[in-house]
């Protein structure tokens, strides 16, 4: 059962069990019975935390799977040495006891740099960087800064859920912009291929050579019911269910059944319609549009060197959840952009650390990065504060607990690895919707239109643990689905992550609503730590083709 105090009010929360918390106000004496969901049931404190509730009495992981995700085991067989790195992960997730974090709410004041209004808890990096332990290892793209610029600005709702915003998506986006389709892992041998969906889209991704893919449209060319309904591997073929017309791995027509009674048809229907396809660190991206840019000119130097040293074509896919989030995905993106809510959201974490209010806030191109170096016991909203020595000492000594974990799972290798590297867990996002996350934090966010409803998206979470360079990797995780009104606790496999995304998902769908209410009908997003969603709007009306006044 949990037990904790909430880290700004110091009320206490204890789950009670079968869905009900008790909380305490410690001043008062008085208490107060709800559900996890939010009702009141008794007593005098007659309003809780939402978030903190659902933390705290809703639905919890397994004995034992109640981990950090980031320092889980990559793979759990029986196995001595895995076993090992499983505790090492244990002890360090659990911090040895952390100290409880509880200050009231100050607010931040905020403070002026060179580049713009900060945060009062503003990290100078190139301060942590000067004092690496290992100059020479530090990649310059860790010392870029680029802030999206302009101040706060103005959204109109209808983007989130008017059809014809969904259709032109379809037309602008879904059908011109490189997109992620998939992990090499994921089709590890010829003949393998997965069913790509994006909005009423369908793709055929194969395998036809050991270092070649293919992405054709799944459908038949004769009456258009689609080859294949689900992934599936060794295909020699696509053959059409309805009426066996068929076409090779490579897309090109293998047979028409009858083809006496369709004379001069085979010259049109000679090759499935494709995309283009490019690979980046293990992953498969496809663009319908067959003028696209090369997908290296499109991710931008500045992306793919960030994450270059980490490898990401090494890693594992340990786990791969999707659910059913009723909410647009913009909407439902968009809360995975940004650290401001988390002192609303996941008030739990403050208990071990800080606010999150100092994070950094980068743009380049196509993708956004976000919270590469910071100091993460700094508080500013709660009057917590870190002179430069103790944030140093904080960032040396979480780097050596993450090198003591990796060294028991890529061996000396971390040795090529400075602190900052060592400490890397940027949350980062690429056009359109593709989240890989940088450095040791294995997530990756993928955010789908479902189908052609504008009210209901897709969300993936997927997990890239850390592998040996050289060393067998075992099969990449298949896909688990989730129901729409499902836990993510029940995706065990996702360590604590899933409770952190369960407090996340229990504010979309409220979101959905209130957009379609909203007067006037707009949202605003901040000039600093809302710029990645600013510049993820800027690229939409780009290809949107969207006017600012036309937009609200």
């Amino acid at each position: 059962m949990r037990r904790e105090p909430h880290p700004i009010t110091g009320g206490i929360y204890e789950d009670l069990g079968n869905g009900l918390v008790r909380v305490e106000n410690p001043k008062t004496g008085g208490h107060g019975i709800f559900t996890w969901d939010g009702t009141w049931v008794e007593g005098d404190v007659t309003y809780a935390d939402p978030h903190m509730l659902v933390y705290i009495g809703g639905q919890d992981l397994p004995a034992g799977k109640d981990r950090y995700w980031a320092m889980t085991p990559p793979y759990e067989p029986e196995g001595e040495a895995l076993a090992d790195v499983a505790a090492a992960g244990s002890m360090l997730a659990a911090g040895q006891e952390i100290p409880r974090i509880i200050a009231m709410y100050k607010g931040d004041p905020g403070l002026e740099t060179e580049h713009g209004r900060r945060s009062a808890g503003h990290v100078d990096i190139d301060f942590l960087l000067d004092n690496d332990r290992k100059p020479e290892l530090v990649p310059e793209v860790y010392r870029l800064e680029s802030p999206m610029s302009g101040g706060p600005q103005k959204v109109g709702t209808a983007r989130y859920f008017e059809q014809s915003y969904h259709d032109r998506e379809v037309e602008r986006i879904w059908k011109r912009t490189w997109q992620m389709a998939c992990r090499e892992d994921d089709i590890p041998n010829v003949g393998d291929y997965i069913v790509y969906r994006i909005a009423h889209l369908s793709y055929i991704v194969v395998r036809t050579a050991e270092d070649s893919f293919q992405a054709h449209q799944n459908v038949c060319l004769h009456r258009g019911r689609p080859l294949r309904d689900n992934d599936g591997k060794a295909a020699i073929e696509f053959r059409c269910p309805y009426h066996g017309w068929s076409w090779k791995l490579d897309g090109s027509l293998k047979e028409i059944t009858c083809e006496w009674d369709f004379p001069g048809v085979r010259k049109d229907t000679s090759q499935l319609p494709g995309a283009k396809v490019g690979t980046w660190a293990g992953f498969i991206f496809i663009n319908p549009d067959p003028e696209a840019e090369p997908l290296e000119d499109f991710l931008g130097p500045v992306m793919m060197e960030h994450y270059r040293k980490f490898k990401l074509q090494n890693r594992y896919k340990q786990a791969h959840v999707r659910r059913v989030i009723k909410a647009n995905w913009k909407v439902t993106m968009e809360a995975f952009m940004e650290a401001y809510h988390v002192i609303a959201t996941h008030p739990q974490l403050m208990l071990a650390g800080g606010d999150s209010a100092n994070t950094r806030y980068d743009v380049f191109g196509n993708w956004g990065r976000a919270g590469h170096l910071s100091s993460s016991s700094i508080s500013p909203q709660r009057d917590i504060w870190r002179t430069k020595e103790e944030q140093l000492a904080e960032h040396r000594m979480i780097a050596d607990m993450n090198a003591e974990f990796l060294r028991g799972i890529i061996g000396d290798e971390v040795d090529q690895y400075s602190d900052a590297e060592l400490n890397d867990g940027t949350f980062n996002n690429l056009f359109p919707n593709c989240h890989p996350w940088g450095g040791w934090a294995r997530i990756v966010f993928r955010f789908l239109p479902n189908g052609s409803n504008p009210d209901e998206c897709l969300m993936d979470v997927m997990l890239l643990a850390p592998w040996a360079e050289g060393q067998p990797k075992p099969p990449a995780a298949k896909m688990k689905l989730l129901a729409a009104d499902e836990a993510w606790t029940n995706a065990p496999e996702l360590g604590s992550l899933a409770k952190i995304i369960d407090q996340d998902c229990m504010n979309l769908p409220f979101v959905q609503q209130g957009l379609k209410a909203k007067q006037p009908p707009y949202v605003w997003n901040s000039a600093y730590q809302e710029g990645k969603i600013r510049h993820f709007h800027s690229i939409y009306d780009r290809h949107m083709g969207i006017e600012s006044e036309e937009d609200g």
